[in-house]
């Protein structure tokens, strides 16, 4: 492997881009991929307290995570009348059920005396809902069912004791809730960009075929910013730098939401030329992302021909990639592009939620806080199998909680060799949140254009909390959010 070089600013300059990649692509690349929005944002240091502030966290829970859309499941978690499941966050528990007229969510409480209607051991499928304790019973509409001893509520009226709803919104096989009954709407919220892009990639035909989850000792905003840029890649994955082009990624952003592309079967830029090493990118490529994933245990690969160069690689890169697939999924991938089954292509949702567009990471990433203790937060990884057309659909699989210190490795079963990247940002994410405590730092410093969409992701958080302040005043004003020290 060539050696890691000091970057300029006239080197990087020189550096191919992924546009520059795209063009090279044997197929068409969907008109999505070459479409580009990253405003400056600015260089300003970000004060710590947005990582450490216990009334920070109290902001986020008022202005947040009770004001804004969050993915509470998917559609195929639930696909039978009946069928349902818990999503809690914070201090509120929802339970989301697929009624006769719909999906609905309500407040996972009895409207009796309070008690959590759903347990943790309840059934997941039913006719209706029955409290533990009492035996109230809800139909799958929320309306009430059944009072025992109803003459001795005299004054209670049906209406008073309906199930609280919450809004609902579904999108590419996820479902979505707002605690706010004076939200936006949903389609507003998501925008018109993401959900025109993910034509291309739907996953209302996929099933979720695992669905993991570890707590992890940092607060979730440190956790969502690990995945929202790839410039620690050449020192925390290093492993991968022959195979990723990391500091000439792409970074896009339209409102709250965001994208990185970065294109794999290409060399790091910090490795300097790695024009005569192209047959050892594929071999690093197959080891990587083919050879231990989807049962394979070897491959025989043709050598490049003398001369051959990054578009060779990526050509017959993808290649293999259509051609692994059909032979162990079923799937025709002969119309996609070089980039859609190669090129890590992430898409943030605000506030949490990470999903791949693509054809070569069928990935779901949520993070969530913890209720009394915002330095802590749950990370969760789902698997998706796209299915063969005609195929029936499994339900998806239920969450499973992990210990913290099980190595993700141990998972490579349900996510194939890669899922090892985890325990690296794992690492480091501790020492992350370990360091915010020290005294000695005040500020924390983000790159203008690789760590942009963290930029936006906590200045998106800082405008809800600030606009939440000002309505709750009484003068229309108040003191901003501390983003900036």
């Amino acid at each position: 492997m060539a050696d890691r070089k000091p970057i300029s600013a006239e080197v990087r300059d020189s550096f191919p881009t992924v546009r520059n990649y795209l063009d090279m692509d044997s197929h068409p690349v969907p008109e999505a991929l070459l479409e580009t929005s990253s405003p400056d944002l600015g260089n300003e240091p970000i004060d710590k307290s947005v990582f450490t502030s216990r009334d920070y966290a109290d902001l986020e829970n008022a202005h947040v995570w009770k004001k804004t859309w969050q993915l509470a499941c998917r559609e195929n978690d639930i696909p039978a009348i009946g069928d349902r499941i818990v999503y809690d966050v914070l201090d509120q528990s929802f339970v989301i059920v697929r009624a006769e007229s719909g999906i609905k969510a309500f407040y996972n409480v009895c409207m009796h005396r309070g008690t959590r209607l759903v347990g943790e051991h309840d059934p997941l499928s039913g006719t209706e809902f029955a409290c533990s304790f009492h035996n109230w019973k809800y139909k799958l509409d929320g309306s009430l069912k059944r009072i025992p001893c109803r003459w001795d509520f005299p004054d209670v009226q049906d209406k008073q004791v309906h199930l609280t709803e919450v809004r609902v919104g579904t999108w590419n096989g996820f479902v979505f809730i707002n605690m706010d009954p004076n939200c936006e709407p949903f389609a507003e919220f998501l925008g018109e960009t993401i959900p025109r892009h993910f034509k291309a990639w739907p996953y209302d035909n996929a099933a979720k075929i695992g669905h993991f989850a570890k707590v992890l000792p940092c607060n979730w905003k440190v956790a969502v910013g690990a995945f929202l840029e790839v410039y620690h890649v050449n020192q925390t994955h290093a492993g991968i730098m022959s195979i990723s082009g990391d500091c000439n990624s792409q970074y896009d952003s339209w409102g709250e939401h965001a994208r990185q592309i970065m294109c794999i079967g290409v060399p790091s830029p910090h490795l300097g030329d790695m024009t005569e090493d192209a047959q050892m990118i594929v071999d690093d490529w197959l080891d990587s992302a083919i050879v231990g994933t989807f049962g394979v245990e070897s491959l025989d690969v043709p050598e490049l021909p003398e001369g051959a160069g990054i578009k060779e690689v990526r050509r017959l890169c993808a290649e293999i990639s259509r051609k692994t697939r059909k032979e162990k999924l079923g799937i025709d991938y002969s119309d996609a592009s070089d980039t859609e089954m190669l090129d890590s292509i992430q898409y943030f949702i605000f506030p949490n939620f990470f999903l791949f567009g693509g054809k070569n990471f069928p990935l779901g990433y949520r993070i969530l806080p913890v209720r009394g203790d915002h330095e802590s937060c749950v990370f969760e990884v789902m698997a998706m199998l796209h299915m063969p057309e005609g195929a029936p659909l499994p339900k998806d699989v239920s969450l499973k909680m992990t210990p913290t210190d099980e190595p993700w490795e141990a998972l490579q079963g349900s996510f194939g060799k890669g899922v090892a990247v985890f325990d690296q940002d794992q690492a480091n994410l501790v020492k992350f949140q370990a360091g915010l405590r020290q005294n000695g730092l005040k500020q924390v410093h983000l790159a203008n254009y690789q760590e942009r969409n963290i930029r936006n992701f906590l200045l998106s958080i800082e405008r809800r909390i600030w606009a939440g302040q000002k309505k709750r005043s009484a003068g229309g004003a108040s003191d901003r959010a501390p983003l900036h020290g």
